[in-house]
């Protein structure tokens, strides 16, 4: 094949050929790369010319194109509304010769009977929820929370939805209308060593890890399991007086008490809220349960275990005699699984419901991680709904000038039309229950992600498209059924005119402090903050504002050794010196010109200083992380490191309740006083 004709071929599988860097420099993609992704792409499923897709996606209020070729000027139709009511009329031939369907007003899923096919129309409505809808028109403020690091009694050294549940009734109760979590996908219970929320097995599932088993077992049962279990309380009280997660030993005591609550109190007979569970997650479900015991079957056998594209062929296949025979001699182990899955969802569901009926208007904000682990479940389960044999990241870019790859793979956009978007809708749906909203991590990928071919470095990659406009309907749609705020993450490498895009979507931005600055390096003044955006003093994967003042994150990356190529940790402090006179610049209070010290007492003044800062920015929602809350100096991860840097390990302080503390109450009534009336 010549290089023109590969590029074609490339373009029609919506690979770009060619992209532009963060400085606007464009780059020409390699052909080796164009090669190795269409191998990937070119073998996925399909839509039959001449037939209509499963679903088509249309908005309410405005005409939808259906991809047929019209034999006539007028096609009658039948439509069926998901509520029961019926449609009949006629559509007509559009321009380009494609059948144009008259505008449906009623959002939903509804069933469309045209020229002898039939396909789900869904009509989204033309936005998502808003805050507004949720609030009556008032500002809000909510917190943002790493599950895993909260502390409660007996936790075991990892923090959990009861947990949650406590500080989403301490945050409701000083005025939050929100809380933001850190995602809680299924992670692998066979492989606790991979702890990355964003690392997931399945965007279907729950991390069982944060199940509360008080959320079903009485202390009296507890205690029993710990005695019989041979569990001494030293053993646990070293996990959870720990400044760090240790997750190999913390996961392991914790599936130990598990299995001992199962086996004595639900193997023989299972509850019927678990019954009820297990049958209306269906074969999904099964799948995922029967996937974590074969996984750690196969990883007893040898390290290639833990990824099933290496296991025996038939256990590639979830449909298999053999994996059915599996799960068949392992019923309980399969029927733990369940259990775990049953016992995390009442957790989570707890949490949730505790929010509300705290008086959150908002309630949980739910975490959809970008991607998925491809040796997990989910691709397990569903391989040809996704990109197996690539993995998305990001190009090369100034804070990245290598590249980043995520080790993730993504939905194969050929099957998402093919199978009417099934995967996303399920992994939507899965993130949006009973969650009074969802964030969206790299909420560009509606439109396009940076594939990496497997085994090639993160720069040679190419960036490959996707249906935006209907993805980011269907999000509006689902957004609105499950009365749900979207936020997606939008920071790095933006597409040209996709804030606008998302915008009129009501698909909210985030403004963090540290960028919201102008041509000159000066801070922006709260007031120029964007109106469909969350304010937010930082991220997970950001410097707090503690230990930004304290450069604690240029400490960590001098010791190792992760700047770039020809930058000083010098040059990196003499220019958060000006940075900090620039930022006090902007935040101080009248009467404090004087930037404070760069101590820990000095840099608790800023904390104050940019809550009340970013809390009276004109963004509908305004959220400061609990790292902020409490003045801490350390974040929860450094981008780029994958040792060195405790991510994902910290705990948040023992003690009294985390927001009854002087400092974190007197920044908790600087966000409110800032807010405005409720």
């Amino acid at each position: 094949m010549d290089d023109r004709t590969l590029r074609a071929r490339a373009r029609q599988a919506g690979l770009s050929t060619a992209w532009r860097d963060a400085a606007g420099v464009s780059h020409r993609v390699g052909v080796d790369t164009l090669r190795s992704l269409l191998r990937v792409l070119e073998g996925g499923p399909g839509v039959g010319e001449g037939a209509l897709p499963p679903m088509v996606v249309g908005q309410a209020g405005q005409a939808t194109l259906l991809p047929l070729r019209a034999p006539s000027d007028r096609l009658a139709f039948r439509l069926e509304y998901e509520d029961g009511g019926t449609l009949s009329g006629h559509a007509t031939r559009a321009r380009d010769g494609s059948v144009r369907l008259p505008a449906i007003a009623q959002p939903g899923y509804h069933r469309l009977d045209i020229a002898g096919r039939r396909t789900v129309l869904a009509i989204a409505p033309p936005r998502c929820r808003t805050v507004a809808d949720a609030t009556g028109g008032a500002r809000a403020w909510g917190l943002a929370v790493q599950i895993p690091g909260l502390r409660a009694r007996h936790d075991g050294g990892i923090g959990h939805f009861g947990a949650l549940a406590d500080l989403a009734r301490q945050a409701a109760g000083a005025g939050a209308d929100a809380l933001a979590i850190s995602p809680v996908h299924a992670m692998f219970s066979a492989r606790t060593a991979q702890f990355s929320p964003y690392s997931p097995s399945s965007r279907l599932f729950l991390n069982v890890l944060l199940a509360d088993m008080r959320s079903w077992f009485s202390t009296q049962d507890i205690g029993a399991a710990m005695r019989r279990l041979r569990i001494q309380p030293q053993a646990t009280h070293a996990l959870e007086d720990a400044p760090l997660i240790d997750w190999p030993q913390a996961a392991a005591l914790r599936l130990r008490m598990l299995r001992g609550l199962y086996d004595e109190h639900i193997r023989a007979t299972p509850p019927a809220e678990l019954t009820a569970f297990v049958a209306a997650h269906g074969r999904a479900l099964h799948c995922h349960a029967v996937f974590e015991a074969l996984q750690a079957h196969q990883l007893a056998r040898g390290p290639r275990g833990g990824n099933w594209r290496a296991w025996p062929a038939p256990l590639r296949n979830p449909a298999s005699p053999e994996v059915a025979r599996f799960a068949a001699e392992r019923h309980h182990e399969v029927g733990f699984h369940l259990f775990l899955q049953w016992l995390a969802a009442r957790g989570l569901h707890g949490a949730g419901q505790a929010a509300r009926d705290a008086g959150m208007r908002i309630g949980l904000i739910a975490d959809l991680a970008v991607g998925t682990d491809p040796a997990g479940s989910q691709c397990w389960t569903s391989q040809d709904d996704f990109l197996i044999g690539g993995s998305v990241g990001a190009p090369p870019d100034p804070l990245g000038p290598l590249g980043q790859n995520w080790g993730l793979t993504t939905f194969s956009p050929s099957a998402l039309r093919a199978h009417g978007y099934r995967a996303f809708l399920d992994t939507l749906r899965a993130t949006l229950t009973r969650q009074g909203g969802i964030r969206i991590d790299h909420v560009m990928g509606l439109e396009r992600l940076w594939v990496i071919p497997e085994g090639a470095s993160a720069a040679d990659g190419a960036y490959l498209s996707f249906p935006g406009q209907e993805l980011m309907r269907l999000v509006a749609l689902e957004s609105h059924r499950h009365q749900a705020v979207v936020i997606g993450e939008d920071l790095g490498t933006v597409p040209t005119g996709f804030r606008a895009r998302a915008a009129r979507r009501a698909i909210m931005g985030m403004n963090v402090l540290w960028f919201q600055r102008d041509a000159q390096g000066a801070f922006l003044p709260p007031e120029k903050w964007g109106t469909n955006d969350v304010a937010m003093t930082t991220t997970h994967d950001l410097p707090t504002v503690a230990g930004w003042w304290q450069a604690t994150d240029i400490a960590w990356r001098r010791s190792l050794r992760q700047f770039a190529r020809g930058t000083r940790a010098e040059d990196a402090l003499a220019a958060r010196a000006r940075d900090r006179d620039a930022l006090w610049a902007a935040v101080h209070p009248p009467r404090e010109p004087d930037p404070p010290p760069v101590t820990p007492e000095g840099a608790a003044r800023v904390v104050d200083a940019a809550t009340g800062f970013v809390a009276a920015a004109a963004s509908p929602l305004a959220i400061l992380p609990l790292e902020d809350v409490l003045g801490l100096a350390e974040q929860p991860n450094l981008p780029g490191t994958t040792s060195g840097h405790p991510n994902w390990q910290q705990r948040y302080p023992a003690g009294p309740p985390l927001l009854s503390r002087p400092d974190a109450a007197r920044r908790l009534d600087l966000l409110r006083t800032a807010r405005g009336p409720a």
